[in-house]
C-alpha cells in the first residue's frame, strides 16, 4: 500500500538531489502524498554546497529544523581581479549531511528506485494529480554554456600559502599560473571546515568549456607557484569535478501537470551559476502552488532572466582583459550592489541597478569591450583571445 492507499497521489517528484529531497519533504510536512522516484535515494551528496549566511531561509534555521545545516562559515572572502577586494558579507559552506537530516522523507513520502526519461516523467501524470522535475539542468544532455571546475582538498596547513594570508578566495583572477591556453579562469579557495580547505580552479562560463585535465593543469601549476607543497597536491584528501549547466535544458511544451524546479526550472543564475539559496528560498511557495493546484511560481522575472542572460553573453565573449575588469568593477560597487547582482531572485530594477554601476565604473576601452561583446555572434566566432576562443581544443 502506498501513501494514497491506493489512489493518485497529490505529487510526484522526480529526483532526490537537493531540490527533489527539499520539496518532497515540505509537500508532505504541508500534507500532500509525495511519490519520490530517483535511481540511488539514499546516496550521499557529494558536491561542495555553499551559500551567503543570510541566504538560508527561516525554515531551514536551527531553531527550526532542529540542526545546523551549514558546516562552516567565513566572514570578508576575498576577490581578486586583480585589485583586492573583502566582500562584507559571510559566506557558508552547506552541511549536505546536516541538510538532508532537516528534510526528512517521512511517512508521507513513497520512495521508488528508478531512473526515468522525460516520456517516464509525462507517465507519471497517470499516478498523480501534479508531477515535478527535478532531475537538474540535463548534464551532459544540455548543449548550452556550462560553468566547470576541478579542485582538490586539502589540509588547512597546505592550504596557507594558496590563501596568502585571507580567509577564503571568493574569486581570485590572477595570473600566476604557466599556461596560456585555457582562457581566463580563477582559483575559488574555500574551508569546508576547521582542518581542510578546497582550493578549486574555475571557468565561470564556457561554451565549450575547458576539460577538466585543462583545469588540473592550470591549478596545480597555480599553486605550486603561490609554494603549495607538492606532496599536498598530489595526495589530495578528495579530488572534485564541477560541471554545471547555466542555462536549464530545452523541454518542448508538454502537459499542464508536469513542472520543472531547481535548476531544472531555471533557479540557477545564469551568470554565475549559483542556484542552491535560490531554490530553497522558492520551496514554501512552490508548496502552497501544489497544495492550490496553481503553477509553480517562475524563479524570477523574464526581465531579471533577460539581464542575467546578457551578464551571461558577456562571460562568453569578453577578451579576457575586459573581463576581469568586469570583475574588479564588481568590487568596486556597493555592499547592497553586490548582493543586487549575486542573488538569484532579485528584482529586475537591482540587477539592472547593479550591471549599470559595473559598466559605469569600468575604463571607456573596457566599456566598448563589453558593448562588443554582447553584441557579438557565437562566441566561436568572436575574433581576439576571448573568454571562449581557448577553451575545450586542450
Amino acid at each position: 500500500m502506498d501513501a494514497t492507499d491506493g489512489g493518485l497521489f497529490d505529487v510526484a517528484v522526480v529526483g532526490l538531489g537537493p531540490a527533489g529531497r527539499a520539496l518532497a519533504s515540505r509537500s508532505a510536512a504541508a500534507g500532500l502524498s509525495v511519490l519520490a522516484v530517483d535511481p540511488a535515494p539514499e546516496a550521499e551528496w557529494s558536491q561542495t554546497l555553499s551559500l551567503w549566511s543570510d541566504q538560508v531561509p527561516p525554515w531551514l534555521h536551527e531553531d527550526a529544523c532542529g540542526t545546523d545545516v551549514l558546516a562552516h562559515r567565513v566572514h570578508g572572502p576575498t576577490l581578486f581581479a586583480p585589485e583586492r577586494t573583502v566582500l562584507p558579507r559571510e559566506y557558508a559552506v552547506v552541511d549536505t549531511g546536516e541538510l538532508r537530516a532537516a528534510l526528512p522523507l517521512g511517512a508521507g513520502v513513497t520512495v521508488e528506485r528508478a531512473a526515468l526519461d522525460d516520456a517516464a516523467v509525462l507517465a507519471l501524470t497517470s499516478r498523480a494529480h501534479r508531477v515535478v522535475d527535478c532531475r537538474g539542468a540535463g548534464g551532459h544532455r544540455n548543449r548550452g554554456p556550462v560553468q566547470t571546475a576541478y579542485g582538490i582538498v586539502v589540509e588547512s596547513g597546505a592550504a596557507v600559502p594558496a590563501l596568502g594570508g585571507e580567509s577564503a578566495l571568493f574569486m581570485d583572477w590572477r595570473e600566476d599560473h604557466d599556461d596560456d591556453d585555457v582562457g581566463p579562469t580563477f582559483l575559488y579557495a574555500i574551508p569546508l571546515g576547521p582542518d581542510r580547505v578546497l582550493l578549486e580552479e574555475t571557468c565561470l562560463a564556457g561554451w565549450p568549456a575547458p576539460t577538466p585535465d585543462s583545469l588540473a593543469r592550470r591549478l596545480r601549476s597555480r599553486l605550486r607557484r603561490r609554494g603549495v607543497a607538492q606532496e599536498a597536491i598530489d595526495s589530495a584528501l578528495a579530488v572534485e569535478h564541477v560541471r554545471i549547466p547555466l542555462l536549464p535544458r530545452f523541454r518542448s511544451a508538454s502537459n499542464p501537470r508536469v513542472a520543472a524546479f531547481g535548476t531544472a526550472g531555471g533557479h540557477g543564475h545564469a551568470a554565475t551559476g549559483y542556484s542552491v539559496a535560490a531554490m530553497l528560498e522558492s520551496v514554501p511557495a512552490a508548496v502552497v502552488a501544489l497544495e492550490s493546484g496553481r503553477p509553480l511560481p517562475a524563479p524570477r522575472s523574464p526581465l531579471s532572466s533577460g539581464l542575467h542572460s546578457v551578464g551571461l553573453r558577456a562571460l562568453l565573449r569578453a577578451e579576457d582583459e575586459t573581463l576581469r575588469a568586469l570583475f574588479a568593477a564588481f568590487g568596486r560597487l556597493e555592499a547592497r550592489q553586490q548582493r543586487w547582482f549575486l542573488d538569484s531572485a532579485s528584482p529586475s530594477y537591482q540587477v539592472g541597478g547593479a550591471m549599470l554601476a559595473m559598466w559605469s565604473s569600468m575604463p571607456a576601452k573596457h566599456k566598448a569591450g563589453m558593448v562588443a561583446a554582447v553584441l557579438a555572434k557565437d562566441p566561436r566566432d568572436h575574433a581576439g583571445r576571448g573568454a571562449i576562443n581557448r577553451t575545450g581544443s586542450s
